[in-house]
């Protein structure tokens, strides 16, 4: 079952992206999520916080989020039923700490959801 409205796919259609407001996982599968991330993040070693790139490949707990019936609800009106998994990625970046990032867009996506 669809949570995107005809709008949602007429916006990604012609915009090329749809922001989605609503809290994808029910709580305890969202503090499982967490508590996975976490685990990652401890044990990255040498690795920068924002190289955590396809955690999925090495920990099969993920399929469970990655392949969930909420996010391909979410991705199946956009793109169809032909879905396949080619990358994941925990979006991470620790305070201070940085490189030098070539300009890129996406203010866009990121509005309104950083709290300050």
């Amino acid at each position: 079952m669809s949570t995107l409205t005809g709008q949602d796919v007429a916006f990604y259609r012609k915009q090329g992206y749809r922001l989605y407001h609503r809290q994808l996982f029910p709580a305890e599968k969202l503090f499982r999520l967490r508590s996975i991330f976490e685990e990652h993040l401890a044990q990255k070693g040498s690795k920068r916080a924002d190289e955590l790139d396809t955690p999925h490949f090495n920990d099969a707990r993920l399929l469970e989020f990655l392949l969930s019936n909420e996010v391909l609800d979410v991705v199946e009106p956009l793109i169809g039923p032909n879905i396949a998994l080619w990358s994941s990625h925990f979006i991470c970046k620790e305070p201070y700490t940085g490189r030098a990032t070539p300009w890129h867009e996406d203010a866009a996506y990121w509005e309104g959801r950083i709290s300050a």
